[in-house]
């Protein structure tokens, strides 16, 4: 009866110990973002890396926002702490044939190892 008591405890421990993504992991995603600056007659005014515009994630295939951060003086921003799995980072840019001015610019990273930190390509944005 042990036996089977034991059996039955480590397999719910197991299924319900089961990793996701999300917060609670050693892995890290970071990354950088360069904007364009153009005047209202779109002749560029400025470029560079920008500070504290904000960076979005999803988890897994969340549709929401999971969390977020504003990059820092050089452009760059982390997501520190997270699990194995899929991630959705994405900023957005100026638009102006959208309908809302604005378009996400997104990037789906997968994080393989318990510790491995994914550097994406740096996001292009306008202002």
């Amino acid at each position: 009866m042990k036996k089977i008591l034991f059996f039955i405890l480590l397999s719910v421990c197991f299924f319900a110990c089961k990793k996701v993504p999300g917060d609670g992991g050693l892995a890290t995603i970071t990354g950088k973002v360069y904007a364009k600056d153009f005047d209202i007659n779109g002749f560029l005014t400025g470029e560079g890396y920008i500070a504290d515009e904000k960076v979005f994630i999803s988890y897994g295939d969340n549709t929401t926002v999971d969390n977020d951060v504003n990059t820092s003086y050089n452009g760059e921003y982390k997501f520190e702490f997270l699990q194995k799995g899929k991630y959705t980072v994405f900023v957005y840019t100026n638009c102006d044939t959208c309908s809302l001015g604005t378009r996400a610019i997104m990037k789906v990273v997968e994080i393989n190892s318990r510790k491995e930190v994914v550097v994406l390509e740096d996001f292009n944005i306008e202002k």
